[in-house]
C-alpha cells in the first residue's frame, strides 16, 4: 500500500466532450476534494478523439494520481456520484458525456467485478492512458502483463505519443 494508514491510491482518468470541457474536468477535481481524495499528481490534459460510431465532439482527457481511503468498488462508487454531479445522463453507450471518470489502475489491486475492472481494459489500447499512466505510476506492475506501467509505455506506444516525444498528437 501507499503509506502505512489505511489509504489506497488510485489512477483516475477524467474526461469531458460537452462544453465547458475544461469546465467539467475542474469541477470533477473540486469533487474529489470535497470527498477528502487527493490529488498526488496530474497529467496535461489532451484532446483524443471518441471512441464508437456516434458523431460527437473530440474529448478533453486528463489523468490523476489520487488518494484516499476507498478500496475496489468505492473508488467505482466515488467516480459515479463524481458523473452524476456534473449532470451525466446514462443511455447511449460511448455517447456524449459531461464527465467520464474511469478508475484506470488501484495500487496493488486487480479485479472483476459486473461495475468495474482493475485494470481498466482499454489501458493498453489507448495511448493517452498508457502514456499517462506511465507518467503518474511508471514503476506499479501490470498485474497480467507482469511488467512496469513504464516497460509497458516503452513497449507499446509509438509516434507522437511514445515516451520522449514532447506533444502527444492531438493535445493542447
Amino acid at each position: 500500500m501507499s503509506s502505512s494508514d489505511d489509504s489506497s491510491q488510485a489512477v483516475l482518468a477524467l474526461g469531458s466532450n460537452l462544453q465547458p470541457r475544461a469546465q467539467w474536468l475542474d469541477l470533477a477535481l473540486d469533487l474529489l476534494g470535497e470527498k477528502g481524495i487527493q490529488v498526488l499528481a496530474s497529467t496535461p490534459r489532451w484532446n483524443t478523439a471518441p471512441i464508437g460510431a456516434i458523431p460527437q465532439p473530440d474529448y478533453l482527457n486528463q489523468l490523476v494520481l489520487a488518494r484516499g481511503t476507498l478500496r475496489g468498488l468505492g473508488w467505482l462508487k466515488l467516480a459515479q456520484a463524481a458523473e452524476v454531479r456534473a449532470g451525466r445522463r446514462r443511455g447511449v453507450s460511448k455517447g456524449p458525456r459531461t464527465l467520464d471518470v474511469d478508475i484506470i489502475l488501484i495500487e496493488g489491486e486487480s479485479l472483476t467485478s459486473p461495475g468495474l475492472t482493475v485494470p481498466h481494459p482499454g489501458l493498453l489500447q489507448r495511448p493517452y492512458l498508457l502514456r499517462g499512466a506511465a507518467q503518474l505510476v511508471p514503476d506499479w506492475v501490470h498485474p497480467t502483463e507482469g511488467l512496469s506501467i513504464a516497460e509497458l509505455a516503452r513497449r507499446d506506444l509509438t509516434g507522437s505519443w511514445a515516451i520522449g516525444s514532447s506533444t502527444p498528437s492531438g493535445s493542447s
